[in-house]
């Protein structure tokens, strides 16, 4: 990953609006085969399984594609387009899984 791609993702991560800890949640980012799905709902962030929070862990930038249910539908009209906040940060997850 170059140098520019790398401080596009930082920006992208540090313009992320904070994620409220309680309610509905939905991972938007790419599936993570035994992992998470795309579009899996969570009842709230309590209720994320111990295998997703590693791999959160593991690529801290995935958080930032865990949203509020009602921050949902914004979030997947930013995924369409690639130079979004979201669109980078989705990118830069999809390429730390390869």
């Amino acid at each position: 990953m170059s140098n520019a791609k790398n401080t596009q993702t930082e920006k992208a991560a540090a313009t992320e609006t904070p994620v409220k800890k309680d309610g509905p949640m939905v991972y938007c980012g790419p599936t993570v085969k035994n992992t998470v799905k795309q579009y899996t709902v969570y009842h709230d962030s309590k209720a994320v399984p111990d295998a997703v929070n590693r791999f959160l862990d593991a690529v801290p930038m995935a958080r930032g594609l865990l949203v509020p249910l009602d921050k949902f539908k914004d979030t997947r009209v930013a995924l369409e387009n690639p130079k979004s906040s979201a669109g980078i940060l989705f990118a830069a997850v999809k390429a730390a899984l390869n």
